[in-house]
């Protein structure tokens, strides 16, 4: 069986081996076991067969919604068809695109199409026999359909007038429809500031989510990671959890390792079995702070400090087991759900009239509501590889503070102290500026200024 790749991720054409003699040929269709042995493990439970007289017959687009969602393997078996599968999955890549094959009793491909998927044919022969393959039963109930012609998806059937049912010619819009797929996302650290708000942003989208508590998906646990991954089958894994007590992790260096390094791989190596794509985000802290030029995607890491080398190490990984990820450096984050530079200014605040703050580490502020758009956002490419999600432009943590407080309506008196005049535990890179090549050449809009995140911030609290 060869397996042919077309534009749309998961749909595929597949192409029988046959054999031939003066007598005719032989093929195989189906096969539970060679189906499994190239990746395909579907437990097909009924068979339908469909006669179309004449030619210019279109019958689609048509799908059942969850809970009867149906998998299809059609094959044409006696004239010819173009068989279309529309994405209907929303947080696709390919979300309301479509892709049209040619099969025939000739040439005897196959198309699979995945759950999530609105399926049509056009007849381009008459006397036309359609044989397929389901997952799922029919339900009444669950049966739906959408406009052959539906201009926001915008099949090209090369034909004006098609001999349509009269259920296909009643058929809605998809704006119109209850259609309810989505890719499932899986989002790990869910506690944490991003993990919090890319599940909000997510739900807010309607896209399907789940959200492991850490204790039924503990990062030092490898079994435990594994099986929760391989049982649930995400299609996409944002992974935000990690160890990020920065200072406390030059001391519990096993800890961190074994969460940001080891987990890392136990996430990465679930993904890869079940073919998810996965985004890893990561952090300034991988650089050294050298200099005052900006650092680019593909500058060499070269952390100072422990947390940064578990993060780098991290990278490593993922770029290794992965073909399909995505490496998010981010910085400075803050947001509602958890702890952060901001609410410990405005604690500060309400105690002190005074206090002091490091100058001369530069970097972006990053507003975690502004990043999960940003990552969702590029889930839905398939442009593979390393992005720096931050807010625009740069300041340094003195700066920072005086903005919040401007922000917030406080008077208080600021120090600008050095680096040296702080001293911590790991050190800090002082340069923490971040290009974003990558994102523009992607096409992905950029985060908004932080001053204008803060703003909201502020706002929201």
């Amino acid at each position: 069986m060869n397996i042919i790749k077309t534009e749309i991720d998961d749909v595929l054409i597949l192409e029988p081996r046959v054999f031939g003699d003066h007598r005719g040929w032989f093929t195989e269709t189906y096969s539970k076991t060679k189906f499994q042995e190239i990746g395909i493990d579907i437990e097909f439970v009924q068979d339908n067969h469909s006669m179309s007289a004449q030619k210019g017959t279109l019958r689609g687009l048509h799908f059942q919604i969850n809970p009867k969602a149906q998998t299809k393997l059609v094959r044409c078996t006696k004239g010819k068809i173009l068989d279309v599968a529309v994405d209907l999955r929303k947080g696709s890549s390919t979300y309301k695109q479509w892709v049209g094959v040619e099969l025939s009793e000739d040439n005897k491909k196959q198309l699979l199409i995945p759950k999530g998927f609105a399926h049509g044919f056009l007849t381009l022969t008459d006397n036309v026999e359609v044989q397929y393959k389901v997952d799922e039963y029919y339900a009444p109930e669950c049966d739906r359909s959408i406009r052959f012609d539906d201009p926001e998806i915008g099949v090209d059937w090369e034909i004006e007038n098609p001999i349509l049912s009269e259920k296909d010619l009643k058929a809605p819009l998809l704006k119109d429809s209850d259609v309810d797929f989505s890719l499932k996302f899986m989002v790990t650290g869910v506690n944490g500031q991003l993990g919090h708000d890319v599940v909000l942003k997510l739900k807010e989208m309607n896209i399907g989510v789940v959200a492991p508590r850490r204790d039924e998906f503990d990062l030092t646990n490898r079994e435990q990671v594994q099986r929760y991954i391989i049982e649930e089958k995400p299609d996409v894994i944002i992974h935000c959890a990690a160890y990020t007590a920065v200072d406390k992790a030059e001391d519990e260096s096993d800890l961190c390792y074994s969460i940001n390094v080891e987990g890392t791989r136990a996430v990465a190596e679930a993904a890869r079995e079940i073919d998810a794509k996965v985004v890893y985000v990561s952090t300034d802290y991988v650089f050294d702070g050298l200099g005052l030029e900006p650092h680019s995607e593909e500058k060499e890491p070269n952390p100072v400090n422990y947390y940064g080398y578990t993060k780098e190490q991290g990278e490593k990984i993922v770029k290794a087991e992965l073909d399909n990820y995505f490496i998010v450096r981010t910085s400075w984050v803050y947001g509602k759900n958890g702890n952060n530079f901001v609410k410990t200014m405005l604690k500060l605040a309400e105690t002190r009239s005074e206090i002091s703050v490091v100058s001369d580490q530069i970097g972006s502020p990053t507003y975690s509501k502004d990043l999960a758009e940003f990552i969702i956002n590029l889930v839905k490419t398939n442009q593979y590889g390393i992005y720096h999600g931050v807010n625009e432009g740069y300041c340094s943590w003195y700066e920072f503070a005086k903005a919040i407080f401007e922000k917030a309506g406080i008077e208080i008196k600021i120090n600008p102290i050095t680096t040296e005049e702080y001293p911590t535990k790991a050190k800090r890179p002082l340069n923490s500026r971040l290009l974003k090549d990558n994102t523009d050449k992607t096409g992905i809009k950029r985060l908004p200024h932080w001053e204008d995140a803060i703003s909201r911030f502020i706002e929201e609290l």
